[in-house]
């Protein structure tokens, strides 16, 4: 492989009139997260941080897009990337570092460190007990596609068709990761195409790799005065890792979403299913207890009874009262329940700008434990000789840009512990979202019009989506701020047919 990790470029230097100034860039490419922050160094040049580079597999042309978006990046970088940030293994995050994407024109830059979440840390049992759930849930849902498109009725492709959109976060349906091996089977799950992506930059030739865990000591980079790095989560605790959805009672987001539960045997029903096999031992593969299954060879009917059933049960005009097949619903649930539990091992992370007192936060596509954990994270931040203690809710509180969680979805932003308590009269929202690619995939609700409409209100209209039939807030748009207020906002934004670029004095 041809890299040039290790050779020293410099990077672009930023103008020097005026204030200092943090550059984010939001790349406007699809349904997917790509942000470039440009943080300016002491010297005038700049420290360069890439927050994933990924695409929904339902685009268009997505190899010469992220190609385009690496080349830009590239550009405008000088072809050092002094930081690398992989939040989740979702596509749509990680797709660009894929082989069959943009790795080629990753192999082009220089690239210093690499963050993931602990969860992806080799020496955490918590995190390696996450990981061997992830995998199992992908082969039992590439089990599960299988399985139904194999039943060739319309109820089983149904549901075929939707848990195949929810495997688009993992870059779709792979063959092969459905056939290896049954329940406790020892042979080991093939790596799917995300996590080969989302590993790549950690593996390239001399880079530096960092696990990072709430609580610890905020970053600050060598060069780049004024700016700290927290990561918020995701939380060290499984249980509000596997909280996903809120709780109608709690009402921690804008509207509700459905939980669910997964039966342990559920893949290896779906492997048998899929490859004709028999129940395997002691009916541990099946979905339901094994007292309620019917054994022919040993349940021998009565001649009425046969007769009865040969009449009615039997016959394909009767196929309606059956419910063979019912429990494969429960594919959608297992599609659901790997989505979201991915997505609370997210990498959030909070860009504290020291003297102005601002943060910028990156929520990646953090659900409702994640957000819940931030409430009891604590610092205690030296500054010279005095200490300040620094919390969840105060990085919240002082948030000035907020990069909006999992593309503007219902259970992403939470309401009271979330949006509520953003209170900076200078906030700005950023949403990677583009609805064409939503509806495509089926996923109708997102962005999610209730939040949309809180966020307007929070923000005084300063939203800004990526999707390109959405044109960025012009003044009609801007609500309840003063005349300076939106020149000021319009005069920080850049946009342009690729990106939108928005700045922030240090």
């Amino acid at each position: 492989m041809a890299s040039t990790q290790n050779k020293v470029r410099s990077s672009p230097r930023l103008t020097t009139a005026g204030p200092r100034q943090l550059r984010i860039r939001m790349y406007r490419h699809g349904l997917g997260d790509c942000f470039l922050l440009r943080l300016p160094r002491e010297d005038g040049a700049t420290f360069n941080v890439l927050i994933d580079c990924g695409l929904i597999s339902v685009a268009a042309n997505p190899k010469p897009t992220m190609q385009g978006v690496v080349a830009d990046i590239e550009k405008v970088c000088g072809g050092k990337l002094d930081l690398v940030v992989m939040t989740h293994e979702h596509w749509d995050h990680v797709s660009g570092f894929s082989t069959e994407q943009a790795q080629s024109e990753f192999d082009k830059l220089s690239i210093g460190e690499v963050w993931y979440a602990w969860t992806e840390d080799p020496k955490n049992k918590l995190g390696k007990k996450l990981r061997d759930e992830r995998e199992a849930k992908l082969r039992a849902l590439n089990r599960a596609v299988t399985a139904l498109q194999a039943r060739a009725t319309p109820l089983a492709a149904l549901r075929s068709e939707r848990v195949e959109s929810l495997l688009q976060f993992f870059g779709g349906r792979e063959r092969g990761l459905e056939t290896t091996g049954g329940l406790g089977a020892a042979a080991p799950v093939k790596v799917g195409k995300s996590r080969l992506a989302f590993d790549y930059p950690g593996k390239r030739p001399g880079i530096q790799v960092r696990y990072c865990y709430p609580n610890a000591e905020p970053v600050t980079f060598p060069g780049v005065p004024g700016i700290r790095v927290y990561a918020l989560g995701p939380p060290e605790d499984e249980g509000l890792i596997k909280r996903s959805a809120p709780t109608k009672k709690g009402k921690e987001v804008y509207e509700f979403g459905p939980d669910f539960a997964v039966a342990e045997s559920l893949g290896a029903a779906f492997w048998r299913l899929a490859m004709g096999a028999s129940s395997g031992e002691g009916g541990r593969d099946c979905p339901f207890d094994q007292i309620w299954a019917r054994r022919p060879e040993l349940d021998a009917l009565s001649a009425d009874l046969q007769g009865l059933m040969d009449d009615t049960w039997n016959k394909a005009e009767f196929d309606w009262r059956k419910i063979d097949d019912d429990w494969t619903a429960a594919a959608e649930t297992l599609a659901l329940n790997l989505d979201s539990h991915t997505n609370n091992t997210c990498l959030v992370l909070a860009f504290e700008l020291v003297d102005a007192g601002k943060v910028l936060l990156f929520a990646a596509d953090a659900q409702v434990g994640n957000w819940i954990s931030w409430q009891s994270t604590k610092w205690s931040i030296k500054d010279g000789t005095a200490t300040r203690d620094v919390s969840g809710p105060d990085l919240l509180r002082r948030c000035c840009f907020y990069k909006v969680g999992h593309h503007g979805s219902h259970n992403a932003t939470l309401r009271a512990l979330g949006l509520e308590q953003m209170t900076s009269n200078e906030l700005v929202a950023f949403i990677p979202v583009f609805k064409a690619h939503a509806e495509k995939n089926r996923w109708h609700a997102m962005p999610f019009a209730p939040l949309i409409t809180r966020l307007r209100e929070k923000t005084g209209g300063r939203v800004v989506f990526s999707d390109d039939m959405v044109n960025a807030p012009a003044k009609g748009d801007l609500m309840g701020l003063t005349a300076a207020q939106s020149d000021e906002f319009i005069a920080r934004l850049t946009t342009h047919k690729d990106f939108y670029e928005y700045s922030v004095d240090l």
